[in-house]
């Protein structure tokens, strides 16, 4: 009896340790059901940048879908059931599979994470106690549709909610690479599984933010990369109407040439290729599906793994495609015919964007500090592979255009800034001046930057030294990675004044989402005020440490890439009327040309010649 006692004392004891544990964690009620989710409190102190101690409160790995296993895989999302009466949301989940731990970006911090295809999870931070009726963000992650988390510490919001307090912080893991994006070009499998999960996520927001303070109806959409596109397709999207307010699109938007694949027999032959290596071989679509269906995700995963190390050059495996659905047209059609949201607008680039196309044209400079040497005649080599909507007449234009002549007599002289301009200008700031112009057309507040600093530590594990202000550079800046605790310090090395303007960067963040206006709100009065883009005045905002103005940026650059590249595409290929005539002109030459040489000697020769 005596033990019984004790055993009942015990469970007693750990019951009100157990209750006292959930009291000391932040809880909430999800909307319309009986499911409590309790979260964790992350403590947050900086006295020099931001000058807070505090603490927030976050809310991890929140199912939004489904687990997309067995037959669920390559088929759109289906909203998630009961969570039942109580969920533990205090740790984040596993990242959705994706070709190696080591092509994360940024670098090595990604080494080690768990993956898994139950991966359909989003977290909310907010700070504590919750706002109320905050404007919300939701944050999807760049990766190239292939790699990345929403989850990744490095987008860590703390920062952030430390500077305005007032925000609700959402961050999305979406089906990538063959998993996100796989089509057989029919109604088999459509494709464009991630931006479905996307749109759910977001459906996510509308029914169950006001829980965590946020205001459904004071989304902004954000993102960086493969996410910053994906921000922009959503602007396209049919599907995504009503779901979100306000765009900041980093380094992407929806007419970028990579952000959607308009060649669908391209996407068809790559997942004909990745099935051939796990011998789902079948000529029949539905059977080849069904076979993908079976294959083990770390051998599916290996196979696209293999399949991306055949096609380095600017090809994206498994991308979004026009399916009729989420993208009913080419973007560029549906931006033409203006069928797209007019909402307020903050996007950019990075001056440096095309290191990262040297990069991968170059992979063994990965941890060199120099850049590699491109000559005249790799640089002419390399266009084929390198501009998209090759033809010979584009890349003669091309060549024309950004090969340094002054060097050209030098067959050892290095063209890399000619290659890494080109990229910059042709995947990333020409096709975003033209989302710039396209929204200013509808009415929109748009406002565009260009980050300039190159900074003092690289996100690609410090190295290499020559990327500059290179591709996703601001995330450090824009999730102020030096003012982060939970960060590792590789990722912490910034100077005191990239801290200074870390905060910077933050407040005209957090001002445009609270308000559609980067100026206002959070403001120190140090710094110029950021222009709304406007036409014909076409003002920017110079990201740097003085924070600077500009008027129109590339201005000769992008009307070469906006009016006279299409118009040389227009012309088509003309590969096949050169050899026409070349083989026209060979027949003339050695056939035509000798039998009228020959009469005309005749002619000559004749004896009643000029005779009346």
């Amino acid at each position: 009896m005596e033990g019984m006692w004790i055993i009942c004392a015990m469970l007693l004891i750990t019951g009100l340790l157990t209750g006292q544990g959930d009291a000391q964690r932040p809880q909430t009620t999800l909307p319309g059901t009986t499911t409590r989710l309790t979260g964790i409190y992350l403590p947050y102190n900086e006295s020099q940048y931001l000058n807070v101690d505090t603490r927030m409160e976050a809310f991890l790995g929140i199912p939004f879908a489904e687990p997309p296993t067995g037959d669920l895989r390559f088929k759109n999302p289906v909203k998630k059931g009961d969570l039942g009466r109580t969920y533990l949301a205090i740790t984040n989940r596993p990242q959705c599979p994706q070709t190696s731990p080591l092509d994360d970006i940024p670098g090595n911090p990604g080494v080690g994470r768990e993956v898994d295809e139950d991966c359909l999870y989003l977290a909310v931070h907010t700070s504590s106690p919750r706002p109320s009726n905050a404007p919300v963000v939701v944050w999807f992650h760049g990766g190239g549709y292939t790699i990345g988390a929403g989850s990744a510490t490095y987008y860590e919001p703390l920062p952030l909610i430390a500077l305005a307090p007032d925000i609700v912080f959402v961050t999305v893991n979406y089906r990538l690479g063959v998993y996100g994006f796989l089509t057989t070009g029919d109604s088999v499998s459509p494709g464009n599984y991630g931006m479905f999960d996307q749109v759910m996520a977001l459906e996510w927001v509308q029914t169950n933010i006001d829980a965590f303070g946020g205001d459904p109806s004071r989304v902004t959409i954000m993102g960086e990369s493969a996410g910053a596109s994906s921000a922009g397709l959503h602007l396209l999207s049919p599907l995504s109407d009503g779901l979100f307010h306000q765009v900041i699109m980093q380094s992407g938007n929806a007419l970028c040439p990579w952000a959607v694949d308009t060649v669908i027999d391209r996407q068809v032959g790559f997942t004909r290729e990745i099935a051939d290596q796990v011998n789902c071989t079948d000529l029949d679509n539905e059977l080849v599906v069904e076979c993908l269906r079976d294959v083990d995700e770390p051998v599916l995963t290996q196979a696209q793994a293999t399949l991306t190390l055949k096609y380095l050059t600017n090809e994206l495996l498994f991308t979004p495609v026009v399916d009729q659905a989420f993208i009913p047209d080419l973007p560029v059609e549906i931006i033409k015919r203006q069928e797209f949201r007019s909402v307020p607008t903050l996007l950019g680039t990075n001056e440096d964007e095309g290191t990262l196309i040297a990069l991968r044209a170059y992979p063994s400079y990965v941890l060199r500090q120099n850049p590699p040497t491109v000559t005249l005649e790799d640089f002419i080599k390399l266009l084929p592979d390198y501009l998209f909507y090759y033809t010979p007449m584009l890349a003669t234009a091309t060549e024309q255009w950004y090969v340094d002549w002054r060097q050209a007599d030098d067959s050892a002289a290095n063209q890399v800034n000619a290659f890494i301009k080109l990229n910059t200008d042709q995947m990333f700031a020409c096709p975003t001046e033209a989302m710039a112009r396209a929204m200013v057309d509808t009415g929109a507040p748009v406002y565009r930057y260009e980050m300039t600093h190159d900074p003092t530590m690289s996100i690609f594990i410090g190295l290499p030294g020559w990327l500059g202000a290179g591709h996703a550079e601001e995330l450090q800046f824009v999730f102020a990675w030096g003012l982060n605790q939970d960060l590792t310090d590789v990722l912490k090395r910034q100077s005191d004044e990239e801290k200074s303007m870390s905060v910077q960067f933050m407040r005209y963040w957090t001002n445009f989402i609270q308000t559609g206006d980067p100026n206002g709100l959070q403001s120190t009065g140090e710094y110029p005020e950021w222009p709304r883009y406007t036409l014909p005045e076409q003002e920017y905002k110079k990201l740097s440490l003085t924070m600077e103005n500009g008027r129109a940026m590339r201005a000769d650059t992008c009307t070469f890439w906006l009016n006279y590249a299409p118009a040389l595409n227009s012309y088509g290929d003309f590969s096949g009327l050169y050899e026409e005539w070349g083989e026209q002109y060979t027949q003339w030459r050695d056939i035509h040309m000798v039998q009228w040489t020959d009469t005309f000697e005749e002619y000559k020769n004749n004896d009643q010649c000029g005779t009346p």
